[in-house]
């Protein structure tokens, strides 16, 4: 009878165990369903929607960078005529155009906006790849590489656009997101030019092309491009869209729209002493300088000249499978690299990532020094890569979305980016005849020394901007308050504890803070309206 009675006792305990089990993954399994739930309510979703569709231009970024390592191989056998110089064009000229794209973008983004700017890319995209792939001399493949390099340059407006529509909690992992398309567009062409003929990869981009367009379609203007045009009713709605909630919307207009600056009544003088606002040199200086450090550590090198690369350098391993396991690496540390954004100081992340590429690179360098085995080369190359893409890689890129004042960001961007491009596009020129003066070995200690050097300068100067928001990363560069605002209208020096205005009569004062009260009544007449609307 115990032994009965212990078995029941034992059955009977299983079965509450079991059910508070099956209790406890309902709960769990609700949980998740209301989280995603409050996903879709309070706008994240669609937030994330709209930053996947801006970044979606960076896969056929991807393809541009990616393109020279598969058709030069492929080329050069076909033609074996083409001399050394000649492959430098056809890899260069696809980056040579990316300063104009970029200065052009630069000058039209704030002129047309972010979501038509992205759309319009698809032109040069398209002609590009079609001229290279109906290509039949040299001379009409190296046009149609510098038509494709003007996709890279006009790209970065889609960090502008990101950085613009997310909150700053979402910013550095959905700005991340970029550099991790690019990764996976470089692997796919990778692996198509792996067992595919360059002209039909060069069809294939041409397809993709016309995804960026399609999906920018369905998702809206950057609101604070449209409330820097006056355009509140459009800002509004665009910001709803976003957030999916009435109040959030409504207070990170508000928030936008009580700085908000005004041009109208600037002269030329004025509106050029923009750019020497020490909040716009600083961040461009800073910029520059890790560009220069980031180009040097030969990141762009192996990208162009995987396959080359990988030759020179004398791995065991099929130069065309090597290219493939660096295009995976990528992609697979890409997503590592965003996941990490979101932890660790942009500063740490930076000195970090700089640090341990540059010892990998320089484990390469002894390796080759001491004639270690190859496969030991070939993976201080792939940590060489992956440490590149947790920060060292794709930090500048969304910074130079972020640093910079509403009112020049655009501009200011493309010059970054036009400034990166012609140090990419010289480092990619040169590196043959640097290879050849220094030789394959004393490259590989010049990329690492250079990676380290770039460490500690993201270490000690880096301005940091996890979490903050835009107007946060201003303040930073901010000058004293004593010193003019030639946007405003007025200086602000201080007399007698009082700032003197200038410039302005006091009609125009009136009529710039009645527009600021009419604004302020049309966000609550419309908040109202969108409350009623909900509850319906």
């Amino acid at each position: 009878m115990r032994r009965l009675r212990t078995r029941i006792l034992r059955m009977i305990k299983r079965k509450v165990a079991a059910a508070r089990l099956s209790d406890r993954r309902a709960r769990t399994m609700l949980a998740s369903i209301k989280g995603f739930w409050k996903v879709c309510r309070y706008g994240d979703l669609y937030m994330v929607l709209a930053a996947l569709a801006a970044q979606s231009i960076n896969i056929s970024v991807g393809f541009c960078q990616g393109f020279s390592a598969v058709l030069l191989p492929q080329y050069t056998h076909e033609y074996p005529a083409i001399s050394h110089d000649q492959s430098s064009w056809i890899a260069s000229l696809g980056v040579i155009s990316n300063p104009i794209g970029a200065l052009l973008g630069g000058m039209m983004v704030d002129a047309v906006g972010r979501r038509l700017l992205l759309q319009s890319i698809v032109l040069p995209n398209l002609v590009g790849w079609l001229v290279i792939a109906f290509s039949e001399t040299y001379v009409f493949l190296c046009v149609g590489r510098f038509i494709t390099g003007f996709t890279i340059g006009m790209s970065t407006v889609s960090y502008i656009y990101v950085a613009e529509i997310t909150t700053p909690e979402k910013r550095g992992v959905l700005s991340a997101l970029g550099p991790g398309l690019v990764s996976t567009g470089i692997f796919i062409v990778y692996s198509l030019g792996a067992f595919v003929h360059w002209r039909k990869v060069a069809a294939i981009c041409a397809g993709v092309s016309l995804l960026t367009p399609f999906l920018m379609y369905f998702v809206p203007e950057s609101p604070l491009w449209l409330a820097s045009k006056g355009q509140m009713k459009e800002a509004y709605n665009s910001m709803f869209w976003l957030r999916q909630n009435n109040n959030t919307a409504q207070q990170e207009l508000m928030e936008f729209t009580k700085d908000r600056k005004t041009d109208e009544s600037m002269t030329f003088r004025q509106k050029m002493g923009l750019f020497k606002r020490r909040n716009v040199l600083k961040p461009f200086a800073l910029l520059i300088v890790f560009f220069m450090f980031q180009e040097m550590s030969g990141i762009y090198i192996i990208l162009y000249y995987a396959v080359d690369f990988f030759k020179s350098v004398g791995t065991s391993v099929n130069e065309f499978t090597a290219s493939i396991i660096v295009g995976g690496v990528r992609v697979f540390m890409g997503a590592v690299g965003a996941c990490l954004i979101n932890s660790f100081r942009r500063k740490t992340l930076a000195a970090t990532s700089g640090l341990l590429l540059g010892f990998a690179m320089l484990g390469a360098a002894v390796c080759d020094s001491v004639n270690g085995p190859p496969l030991m080369k070939l993976a201080c190359v792939l940590l060489h890569v992956s440490f590149s893409m947790v920060g060292f890689l794709q930090l500048p890129w969304i910074m130079s979305g972020e640093l910079y004042p509403q009112d020049i960001r655009g501009v200011m961007s493309g010059a970054t980016s036009c400034c990166a491009y012609v140090l990419i596009f010289f480092n990619i020129k040169t590196y043959p005849q640097l290879e050849n003066l220094l030789t394959s070995n004393g490259t590989l200690y010049l990329f690492a020394i250079c990676a380290i050097i770039g460490a500690a300068y993201c270490y000690l100067f880096l301005p940091e901007t996890k979490g903050k928001t835009l107007n946060e990363i201003m303040r930073q560069f901010d000058e004293e308050k004593k010193d003019g605002d030639p946007e405003v209208g007025y200086i602000k020096n201080i007399i007698e504890g009082k700032p003197v205005q200038r410039r302005h009569s006091a009609g125009a004062s009136i009529s710039l803070e009645k527009s600021k009260e009419c604004d302020k009544d049309w966000m609550q007449n419309t908040s109202e309206k969108y409350s009623n609307k909900l509850k319906e």
